[in-house]
């Protein structure tokens, strides 16, 4: 799946992505970059809504979750199990936030957990710039899952 194919994917599953104009960057197995438009996500400050960026960073991780374990299980389910954010200075313009797979060992081991088990889990770091600037850091962990399978 490309990035079009895989913005559109978001778009149609998650569908407050497309309200919220995500626009997908880049999408690989090792690393995903989401977009977001001001507007849209903006809060009465005119600085962007804490959720919005939430919401993209906690969406950027899933896709990076989503890249992987579809190469050993197109019908996986995907969950959020915990996350954490640092909001680092106010989003004035549009922003993006990206999630880089620095620990192949990492990938491995979710897919050795997913393999025994049809559970495994995978935490990440995402990042949101604005101009290239961090504004914000994010840590969550992901389960995949599939509870269909023998």
């Amino acid at each position: 799946m490309d990035k079009n194919e895989f913005e559109q994917f978001l778009h149609r599953q998650i569908p407050v992505t497309k309200a919220m104009e995500f626009r997908v960057l880049e999408f690989t197995a090792s690393r995903v970059r989401i977009s977001a438009k001001l507007e849209p996500n903006r809060n009465h400050h005119l600085t962007a809504f804490g959720g919005s960026i939430s919401c993209l960073m906690t969406v950027t991780g899933w896709a990076l979750v989503y890249a992987n374990i579809m190469e050993i299980d197109p019908n996986a389910h995907i969950v959020i199990s915990k996350s954490n954010i640092r909001y680092l200075k106010p989003l004035k313009k549009d922003f993006t936030a990206e999630c880089v797979l620095t620990n192949e060992a990492d990938k491995i081991n979710l897919f050795k957990m997913y393999n025994k088990n049809n559970k495994g889990k995978l935490s990440v770091k995402v990042y949101c710039y604005e101009d290239g600037f961090l504004a914000a850091e994010f840590e969550g962990q992901y389960v995949a899952f599939n509870n269909d399978k023998d």
